[in-house]
């Protein structure tokens, strides 16, 4: 290769539509990608994703490696016609870490059928902050050990499908209280703190043979001499990472076009800066002109800079080790999922659904027309979430099954007096205004259940019966209804603690 190619080779870029256009092709021909990330933008079906993945090998080459971040939970790409999995936090809700494994087997044998083989998960923060913005139900505990031991199980069952994980986002960012997706979040921890906790699960995977960790925008002042994202820090990725954690394999970077990067450097300094600080890939997901100038960029700046010339000899080799693993030869013609698979999904969700309390006696539920059903409307709360929006599926049911007045909540609703209600929220322990309504409801009702649909911090708000989902993927809202109706036994356990 001529080093154009192989300082392409340091990217992970993602594409615009769900096939291949002109300017696609005219940013995959100068970037000449060695990574593509594929995101819901990028997805219909099964087998359109796999024509796209054709498309754009046409264009490359064979060894051109796919990437999606398929969590599961608020955190799926693939989703019409693949099999969905409840998020981390409702999977450690099951207390059997084999069920991490069990789902990310799934993912991975679907992801492979349409030429993806990078997982950019599992998430290993530790959601001791239950303020935090970014994390919340993407983590699987606000405990060390539960994370790495789920975290190990789900890695073992994307590597035995023979599809590449990613632990993230290094050195951790569970405890922060800003978004990296809009600011530079501030982790204001030593590395001895680092070590006894968020270190923990990265540790137990470097063991492992993890096969890449993501580094994120977060800023550490008692670790960095200089105010910057950790993404582009030599102290965080080369003698943190590298040196101390003894980390060989792939460094790839969160977004560079993310508010905790662009609010503090252009994207092409953070590129050169995040090569520079030891990072293998790159990644750019948006903005065909930023990739392009971020290759063009790079690429002056290794000509001229013989120590960039070094690191692009010690990436280049990962990156090869990387692809000689993962690279998928060939591709299939058809597309057929086992109907298993949805099957695994539907029963870890059921065994996640965890009774916080049944305080006011409302399972299984019995509800006449007197009775209220409350919903908010479900929103896009965090950048890297890409799920629908609108009033739950299961809020619907309810109000349809017992033949009560479903209201939709927003800022300017009243609650009038009765006698029994049902109330899901998303994320009322972030909301003032939803805070401010479960205070209302729980003034004019006798009898509350309160649904926390994504994180389950919001059951300690109000004194009533209260039951968690973890997300509401279609898994776990059919799952709730069961539980609600009586048809099944709510076997779930808090992975992290609620009443503080």
């Amino acid at each position: 290769m001529d080093l154009d190619s192989l300082v392409g080779q340091l990217f992970l870029i993602g594409i615009k539509g769900k096939e291949v256009d002109e300017e696609t092709l005219r940013v995959l021909r100068f970037v000449k990608p060695g990574f593509v990330i594929l995101f819901a933008r990028n997805v219909e079906t099964p087998k359109q994703v796999l024509s796209l993945v054709k498309q754009v090998r046409s264009v490359l080459n064979e060894d051109v490696v796919f990437a999606v971040d398929q969590e599961g939970g608020i955190v799926t790409r693939f989703r019409e016609g693949f099999a969905v999995s409840p998020g981390a936090m409702a999977i450690a809700a099951t207390g059997n870490a084999e069920n991490a494994y069990r789902a990310a087997k799934v993912l991975a044998r679907e992801m492979r059928a349409v030429g993806v083989s990078w997982n950019l998960a599992p998430v290993v923060d530790i959601n001791d902050n239950p303020n935090n913005p970014g994390i919340g139900v993407r983590s699987f505990s606000d405990r060390p050990d539960v994370v790495a031991q789920f975290a190990t199980r789900f890695y073992e069952g994307l590597k035995e499908e023979n599809v590449a994980s990613c632990a993230k986002h290094f050195p951790g960012k569970g405890s922060v209280s800003l978004d990296a997706h809009l600011e530079m979040p501030t982790l204001d921890k030593s590395l001895e703190d680092l070590d006894g906790w968020e270190f923990v699960p990265f540790k137990t995977l470097i063991e492992k043979g993890i096969d890449s960790i993501m580094p994120s925008h977060v800023y550490l002042p008692k670790i960095q001499s200089t105010k910057e994202p950790a993404t582009v820090s030599h102290e965080i990725v080369t003698k943190i990472l590298r040196e101390r954690l003894k980390y060989d394999g792939i460094a790839v970077a969160d977004d560079l076009l993310m508010g905790g990067i662009v609010k503090n450097m252009t994207v092409e300094e953070a590129v050169v800066k995040s090569f520079a600080a030891g990072m293998d890939v790159m990644t750019v997901c948006h903005e065909p002109d930023a990739q392009i100038s971020s290759k063009r960029t790079l690429l002056k700046r290794i000509e001229q800079d013989a120590l960039l010339q070094k690191r692009l000899e010690e990436s280049i080799r990962r990156i090869q080790r990387f692809k000689q693993k993962f690279a998928i030869k060939d591709l299939p013609d058809e597309i057929h999922f086992d109907p298993e698979n949805q099957r695994i999904m539907q029963e870890i969700a059921e065994n996640s659904i965890t009774l916080v309390s049944d305080r006011d006696g409302m399972l299984p539920l019995r509800l006449d027309e007197n009775d209220s059903v409350f919903a908010v409307k479900l929103s896009r709360l965090v950048q890297v979430q890409e799920s629908d929006v609108g009033v739950p599926w299961v809020a619907e049911q309810i109000a349809t099954r017992f033949n009560c007045k479903l209201s939709v909540l927003d800022e300017n609703t009243k609650i009038e007096e009765g006698y029994r209600c049902v109330v899901f929220t998303e994320n009322a322990h972030l909301s003032n205004w939803q805070k401010q309504l479960l205070f209302q409801v729980r003034k004019k009702f006798k009898k509350v259940l309160l649904v926390a649909l994504r994180n389950p911090y919001d059951c300690n708000l109000i004194e009533s019966s209260s039951i968690c989902t973890y997300g509401y993927e279609m898994v776990s809202q059919k799952a709730l209804l069961k539980v609600l109706l009586g048809e099944l036994k709510p076997v779930g356990k808090l992975p992290v603690e609620v009443f503080k």
